[in-house]
């Protein structure tokens, strides 16, 4: 086995920092560098260390408690270990770390749980601008990707960075999304092991990697997120996130940070930070309406919660409970929102009471309308073991109120329906139900994405692995490779066939994540998009990603759109 080690090189002690310190990529040029003795496997630098004056990442200023916290946690390097045994590429996170003395206090992580980071201190920002301005903020270095070890045979799709150091980072429940397609770009929202915060990455298509911009979206290892570009805006929803029948636990906000794009520099920058809640939940979406306004939902307390901000997309209201009777739930069901029809925001929710009421629900809210006043719920399917806590929602454009749902059911028989697609016709206001893969598929955590220039509906979920590689055949919760299952939009109908997209021979990949918007779709300035996927090796902490550069014909998307001004709504309670 070779070890490696690195070796600190002292760095001038920089002097103190105002009370409002400078951006952290300005402090970070000063801070004591990092030169390998031998190279690691991925070949990254070590974490450098930012001072204990206080610091501005990118998000806002911290607490100096909370930044003594994050700043003295133990660094992580990613090694390979060589064996007769095992020559593929296996990690493992350091056990040999090193402390960083600073001489700074570190107060107990009072409001972390299970994470490594404190949780950012909450400020309540001014009603007459962000929290966190642009002057703010430094442009940081871009960072090259990180080297990744060779295809092994039985591989299929590529691997991407390391992201040790943070649990399940594309999510569980799959109502979530963590890439988006800009200005002919893909971009992610993704793990950097060497700040241990989540960055926005940028995506080579021509290399087939992902290069972090070093703007962060957030420092708390234990969040999952929900990210929606808006065409001029992109808003990141970032929760920190209880497992499968734990209720959600106070003390823990979840924030939405937004961020401009500058069209000429292709660089985005910090708008504000708001509080969405208080809560630690299991699944968290959100979606923005015709108005301006940005909506989320959860599960709190055994009910369907919203919230909704103002016209601004910024400062967030009361939260608030779905009004419906049937928004009652279990402590394990989920929800998720979605911009509709032009002019409403849809929500649906699971509910596995173990009754007759049992079902996937559906209501929804015409922009503009009160913000508690929804449609009575209906079942888009209706019995016991029908509802499940996974949802995957998509909105046809350019078919008015098509929506589409991949769901998950509790169904167990061989020849049911383990994963489902929904479709709701808005002419008759009903929905059908249409099988993706039975139960005896061992199908899992499926995510449904357009593709208006071939007018498909594209599925994409963990089934077991071919044939050939390690485990094959295993149907298990801990994953297996992702297929796609796709099927034309007007004559839905899925069979046993499938194509693998993301297969680690040694390993199992799961979680498949990409974006809320429709692709190759000039209404939503995505032609030319391709496809993009990405999904989570957790034995290697390794990111894998399928990308499909085939896209449809249509307007370019690279031109920035025009803005009209809005007046900033009053901030409610954030």
């Amino acid at each position: 086995m070779a070890i490696y080690h690195y070796v600190a090189k002292p760095a001038p002690t920089p002097a103190s920092s105002p009370s409002v310190a400078a951006s952290f990529w300005q402090q970070q040029s000063a801070e004591p560098t990092w030169s390998a003795a031998a190279t690691p496997r991925h070949n990254q630098p070590a974490p450098t260390h930012p001072s204990c004056d206080g610091y501005q990442h990118g998000i806002g200023v911290q607490s100096w408690q909370n930044l003594a916290v994050q700043t003295d946690r133990t660094m992580e390097n990613d090694l390979m270990i060589s064996s007769p045994s095992g020559p593929r590429k296996h990690l493992v996170s350091a056990a040999a770390a090193f402390v960083l003395l600073t001489g700074c206090s570190t107060p107990a992580d009072t409001n972390t749980g299970i994470g490594t980071s404190a949780a950012p201190t909450a400020t309540r920002p001014s009603a007459t601008g962000p929290s966190t301005t642009s002057a703010d903020l430094a442009s940081p270095a871009v960072t090259p990707p990180p080297a990744t070890s060779a295809p092994e045979p039985g591989d299929v799709g590529v691997e991407g960075p390391s992201h040790a150091g943070t649990p399940s980072p594309t999510g569980t429940k799959r109502a979530t999304s963590a890439l988006w397609f800009n200005d002919g770009i893909w971009w992610g929202n993704l793990w950097d092991t060497v700040s241990s915060d989540f960055h926005i990455f940028k995506f080579d298509a021509a290399t087939s990697s992902w290069v972090d911009t070093g703007v962060a979206t957030e420092t708390r290892a234990s969040t999952h997120h929900d990210v929606l570009w808006d065409g001029t805006t992109l808003n990141v929803a970032s929760y920190r996130f209880v497992n499968d029948n734990l209720p959600a636990e106070p003390g823990f906000p979840t924030t939405m940070r937004r961020y401009s794009y500058n069209w000429s520099t292709k660089t985005y920058t910090l708008l504000s930070s708001t509080r969405i809640n208080d809560e630690r939940v299991e699944a968290l979406t959100i979606d923005k309406d015709s108005t301006g306004r940005v909506w989320a939902t959860w599960q709190q307390g055994n009910q369907i919660y919203l919230n909704v901000t103002g016209t601004d997309g910024r400062y967030w209201g009361e939260p608030f409970a779905h009004p419906a009777s049937l928004s009652n739930v279990s402590v394990d069901d989920t929800s998720a929102v979605i911009a509709f029809d032009g002019n409403k925001m849809g929500v649906m929710w699971s509910r596995h009471v173990g009754d007759a009421t049992d079902g996937r629900y559906w209501s929804y809210h015409v922009d503009g309308a009160s913000d508690t006043d929804w449609t009575t719920p209906v079942a888009a399917v209706f019995g016991q073991n029908s509802s499940d806590d996974h949802m995957n929602l998509k909105w046809l454009g350019s078919s008015s109120g098509r929506v589409f749902a991949a769901i998950k059911t509790s169904y167990t028989s061989a020849s049911q329906p383990l994963i489902q697609l929904l479709a709701l016709d808005s002419a008759t206001a009903t929905w059908s139900a249409h099988t993706i893969a039975t139960v005896s598929e061992c199908p899992n955590r499926m995510i449904v994405v357009i593709d208006e220039s071939t007018q498909m509906l594209r599925t994409f979920g963990t089934y077991p692995k071919p044939s050939g590689t390690t485990n094959a055949g295993a149907c298990t919760s801990a994953g297996g490779a992702i297929y796609e299952k796709s099927t034309p939009l007007d004559a839905i109908s899925f069979t046993t066939a499938k194509t693998a997209h993301v297969v680690d021979a040694d390993q199992y990949a799961h979680n498949v994540t990409s974006t809320k918007q429709n692709l190759n779709s000039a209404a939503q300035r995505t032609a030319n998009s391709g496809l993009l996927t990405l999904a989570d090796v957790n034995a290697t902490s390794r990111y894998w990603h399928y990308y499909d550069s085939s896209g449809g014909s249509g307007g370019g998307g690279t031109t920035a759109p025009t803005v009209t001004p809005t007046t900033p709504a009053r901030p409610v309670w954030r």
